[in-house]
């Protein structure tokens, strides 16, 4: 093996605080730098995509260290794999050796479900109609490889078949892809991809609830984290690491969960929970409160205190005290910290501050306000603050 005159890696991660969703790593070289983000879009909010983009050719001694790298993040869950493009000068043999044992090398580091995904086709640069002589390469390198993924039971998805004959998705330099092309590959992964997610989704009902509950299970600052889905919204759950609150009390955190967590630390080293649902952009609205309602009754379903410390930090301060003046029997104190309490003023920059334009074009989206329907509401926490002090 003689490696090439420029030799790289990279590793990219989108998404990283999506932990409660399947995490998919895409193994290749430039075409998967190419299509990574495409595909990432796509799955939003069904997966996160990570991708280890490489030039070293299976066999390379390198190659295990890299890939440890990019499985050493967090456990995933699909590897879609490729590898063919390069270290060309490598005959066949080397190449059929290489990647037996990067299969194997794949199953003995990961639980993750295998996919092989083949090479692309090898064009003429500037004449991307015809095939480059080096595209036999490419042609046998991908029967070799169907014949190893036949013998190890692992799906592959057909990418050579997809690009053959589509000068218009080349960039014209013979291997990579102009922006219809990688959008055509990142429509062919995500098909492939969406039957594996589906068979992953295992809700059951529980109290009444379509949950995943427990999870995703991590460790987080030494707690254990349970990343899970609730009639569909996206939660978190952090169990403390000494014997539980008597009381089952617990924390919530409105938004921007793991931001500043000191109280957060403190109360579980108590022995309290700690609690998020996801209220992204939501201002305090109606929906962000049923959110609130589903979470709520979740829990004490399973035997939490009826009473929760809400946290509210900057814009959750609109979602906590919206929530708490509706429900003050729920909640035992509210915590807040630089809590926007009136949304005329942030986003909206009605005020003396400068607020943010995109954020108050959210907000009326949220509420389903016109300008000046937002600007006539009298429900922001400003306006509500004797039910709370009574």
């Amino acid at each position: 093996m003689q490696r090439e005159s420029i030799e790289w890696c990279q590793f990219y991660w989108f998404d990283t605080a999506a932990v409660h969703l399947p995490r998919i790593l895409l193994i290749g070289d430039s075409i998967v730098a190419g299509h990574r983000q495409a595909l990432a879009e796509r799955l939003k909010g069904r997966a996160t995509v990570a991708a280890f983009s490489t030039s070293k050719i299976v066999g390379d001694p390198a190659l295990p260290r890299e890939l440890a790298l990019a499985l050493a993040d967090a456990p995933i869950d699909l590897i879609v794999f490729n590898n063919g493009l390069h270290g060309l000068d490598c005959d066949d043999a080397f190449y059929r050796e290489g990647l037996r044992g990067f299969v194997d090398l794949l199953r003995q580091s990961t639980r993750a479900r295998l996919v092989w995904r083949n090479s692309t086709p090898i064009t003429v640069q500037g004449a991307p109609a015809d095939l480059d002589a080096r595209d036999a390469i490419a042609v046998r390198r991908n029967a070799i490889a169907a014949d190893i993924m036949a013998q190890a039971g692992i799906p592959a998805v057909d990418l050579y078949a997809a690009m053959l004959g589509h000068p218009e998705f080349s960039a014209g330099d013979g291997f990579h892809y102009n922006a219809a092309g990688v959008a055509a590959q990142a429509d062919l992964l995500e098909r492939q991809i969406a039957p594996f997610l589906a068979g992953l989704a295992s809700t059951v009902r529980v109290n009444g609830f379509e949950t995943d509950y427990p999870g995703r299970v991590t460790d987080w600052r030494g707690f254990r984290r349970h990343d899970f889905t609730l009639e569909g919204l996206a939660c978190v759950l952090v169990e403390p690491n000494v014997p539980a609150d008597p009381e089952r009390r617990w924390f919530w955190r409105a938004r921007f969960f793991g931001a500043f967590p000191f109280v957060d630390f403190a109360l579980l080293k108590r022995g309290w929970h700690v609690a998020h649902v996801a209220v992204d952009e939501l201002y305090g609205s109606p929906e962000s409160n049923r959110r609130f309602d589903v979470l709520h009754a979740f829990l004490v379903s399973l035997g939490f205190n009826r009473k929760c410390a809400l946290a509210g930090f900057s814009r959750g301060g609109l979602d906590s005290f919206n929530w708490a003046v509706k429900n003050p029997g729920k909640v035992s104190s509210l915590y807040l910290d630089n809590a926007v309490c009136d949304f005329k003023s942030w986003p909206g920059g009605k005020g003396r501050g400068p607020g943010d334009s995109a954020s108050w074009h959210r907000c009326l989206a949220a509420w389903g306000f016109t300008e000046a329907q937002a600007l006539a509401f009298e429900g922001n926490p400003v306006d509500n603050l004797k039910p709370l002090a009574d």
